[in-house]
């Protein structure tokens, strides 16, 4: 049975999702795993898989793997396990973990003993991750439409209404949706705000060769990300498979325009070299291209910005299309895939329609919850641009910004710190193991507290 958007012709999709990516594909997923019949079709103007940065998870997002039935496939692709991170940052030179299984104690009691392991997540190769993801989508039954793209909105009586396809076909549906990440669509990049405390560039590349300490990064079977402040700013360090690492230097405008004039390769090896850490890790190791014919030094700029409109009637956006924030906590594929996971149950309890939410409600509270995650983690990104701070300010920031998500009193500011930082705090008191309840009640009790969530 067809659902129709009232007053209106009768839509051919429950929606249309612009972008396969993470944020896409758990958005379909999600949808389909609760609400089987969901009428959905994804338009990716890729064709997976293809190159992709922001590769280290943080251990919430295997929840929501969970929950979209993807986590067991996840883990069948072989990638490396991240038990945590290590930082060489701030006035002690001393390097500190955050490590994963140090969270468990903190979890509500219902959470402790369940089936979604959280003592590791993985560093992955993000070509495979997001394959594995849109492939995930499509087997729910999703349409999965590669080498589609987004050309424009589709606008009837103050409404969106649908998608033209770069194919010259129109996707009419009753919900749109733009999960083109970064790379904008529907007006995206002209409505970006950036952020003028964070403007920084980053430059990445690919490394065969490489070593591993246990003081930074682990063994490669019980890896670490390996996170490290430096005269041009801070690098990271992520072992996405066993022969590859991925490593990068973040660094602000100023560096970035005195360094070496047109000349990436010579001012990324200068950064690293300037780190001693990352050169006896990088000592005898080769930078290679990811792929063969792509460039050996990769750069983006202007990567922390604010969607000045993330819903309309009919339209929302999610994960780096709304927003994204400087990747010092390494959290892109985390938002982009719980805020897929929150705009599916918005976008459920509508196309239930029994709850008696409107619309305009839903996507207010799912846009409202959006920038108050976004904006603590920024200010927590600011905090830790604090580059002379001892560790122990930047837990005890932490403990500030959790003071809302029910944060055990008795426990220690670093603790704080781990539940900043893995996701945990995100979820407030909304997510409470909603990995086995798949019936509409819930979705609309969710939708419910986004909109009063003290009611």
């Amino acid at each position: 049975m067809s659902s129709a958007v009232p007053g209106k012709k009768e839509a051919s999709w429950d929606c249309v999702i612009a972008g396969g990516g993470p944020a896409g594909a758990t958005l379909a997923s999600i949808l389909l795993r609760h609400r089987p019949e969901t009428r959905i079709v994804i338009l990716e103007k890729e064709r997976f898989p293809r190159f992709h940065v922001g590769e280290t998870l943080v251990s919430e997002i295997n929840r929501i793997l969970h929950e979209m039935g993807a986590y067991e496939k996840v883990a069948r692709e072989g990638f490396v396990r991240k038990y945590g991170a290590t930082f060489r940052w701030g006035a002690n030179p001393q390097p500190w973990n955050m490590l994963f299984g140090e969270m468990e104690s903190l979890r509500p009691l219902e959470e402790r003993f369940g089936s979604v392991q959280t003592a590791y997540t993985w560093h992955v190769d993000r070509a495979k991750y997001d394959r594995c993801l849109l492939d995930h989508a499509a087997s729910l039954g999703a349409a999965v439409l590669e080498g589609v793209s987004a050309v424009s909105l589709i606008e009837e009586n103050g409404r969106t209404a649908g998608v033209r396809g770069g194919d010259g076909k129109d996707y009419r549906g009753r919900f749109v949706v733009d999960a083109t990440g970064q790379a904008g669509f529907a007006a995206g990049l002209s409505e970006r705000e950036l952020d003028p405390r964070l403007k920084h560039v980053a430059y990445w590349g690919y490394f065969r060769g490489f070593k591993m300490d246990s003081r930074y990064t682990g063994a490669i079977g019980s890896s670490r990300a390996f996170i490290a402040a430096h005269p041009n700013g801070w690098s990271w360090f992520f072992p996405i498979r066993p022969d590859l690492a991925s490593v990068g230097v973040v660094t602000d405008f100023q560096s970035h325009r005195a360094g070496p004039k047109g000349d990436p390769e010579a001012f990324y090896r200068s950064a690293l070299a300037s780190c001693p850490e990352l050169s006896g890790l990088l000592r005898g190791a080769e930078l290679v291209p990811y792929e063969k014919g792509s460039v050996l030094v990769h750069s983006l700029r202007d990567f922390s910005y604010l969607s000045r409109t993330l819903t309309r009637p009919g339209f929302a956006r999610v994960g780096d299309a709304a927003g994204f924030v400087d990747p010092i906590l390494s959290v892109g594929c985390f938002l982009g895939q719980f805020f897929g996971r929150m705009l599916a149950y918005g976008l459920l309890t509508l196309l239930d329609g029994r709850s008696g939410l409107e619309e305009g409600a839903v996507f207010e509270a799912y846009a409202d919850h959006f920038r108050d995650a976004l904006a603590a983690y920024r200010e927590m990104t600011y905090f830790f641009y604090r580059f002379n701070e001892r560790p122990e300010a930047w837990w005890a920031k932490a403990r500030a910004l959790v003071q809302d998500a029910d944060f055990p009193r008795a426990a220690a500011d670093r603790q704080a710190f781990n539940v900043f930082v893995t996701g945990l705090a995100a979820r407030r008191s909304l997510f409470r193991a909603p990995t086995a309840v798949f019936d509409a009640p819930f979705f609309q009790e969710a939708a419910r507290q986004w909109i009063a969530p003290d009611g």
